[in-house]
């Protein structure tokens, strides 16, 4: 009778430990699932001809149940970004701006004569919210928090650089009403490559 016993504990504790296991292996693969992940940089001086890409990099508060599941099993998009291979792609730079545009979205990093980005930056989108589609403005705090670093290209006029922003106001681009949303900032990141000052790309 003890020796049943003690394998039936036995086969308890290994059932036990099993689980926890699994328990242990579900939540590392929750807690490192990352639905939009940062794109990488374009190396500078890397491309045949004027590119760019960029994107917003949601909260985890701001995506359904944490970003544990897909966002498309609830109809939002998993990457929110654009770049210099989509559909209308331009690109502008003059007055301290660089504005970079493609598809439904257009960016503007506004940067100041020390070289710091300001609160002018702005990214405007269509995201599903509140179960319609809508024209998404988002801007930084003022001062605005983030990074941006240009770097000009040896024997031309042309320029390179990478930025990451943090994104705390957005609001309905058509009525001008914030929207409460997100929970924390965003993060506006991406990079540029081959972009001449006055210039605009086809």
């Amino acid at each position: 009778m003890n020796k049943k016993n003690e394998k039936r504990n036995s086969s308890c504790l290994l059932t036990a430990l099993l689980l926890l296991a699994v328990l242990v292996v579900v939540c590392l693969g929750v807690s490192s699932y990352r639905p939009d992940r940062p794109v990488k940089r374009i190396e500078p001086g890397s491309s045949s001809g004027p590119s760019f890409v960029a994107q917003v990099i949601r909260p985890r508060a701001g995506l359904p149940l944490g970003g544990t599941l897909p966002p498309e099993l609830f109809g939002v998009d998993e990457h929110l970004g654009f770049d210099s291979m989509d559909e209308g792609a331009a690109y502008r730079l003059a007055d301290g701006k660089i504005e970079v545009s493609a598809d439904d979205w257009s960016l503007k990093l506004a940067i100041n004569s020390v070289g710091d980005v300001t609160s002018e930056t702005e990214v405007v989108f269509k995201l599903l919210f509140e179960d319609r589609v809508r024209t998404v403005r988002c801007r930084p705090d003022d001062p605005a928090i983030g990074t941006v670093e240009i770097i000009e290209l040896s024997g031309s006029d042309e320029v390179s650089g990478h930025f990451d922003i943090e994104l705390a106001h957005c609001e309905d681009a058509e009525t001008g009403q914030p929207l409460g949303w997100p929970p924390k900032p965003f993060i506006l990141h991406g990079s540029f490559d081959r972009l001449r000052p006055n210039d605009q790309s086809e």
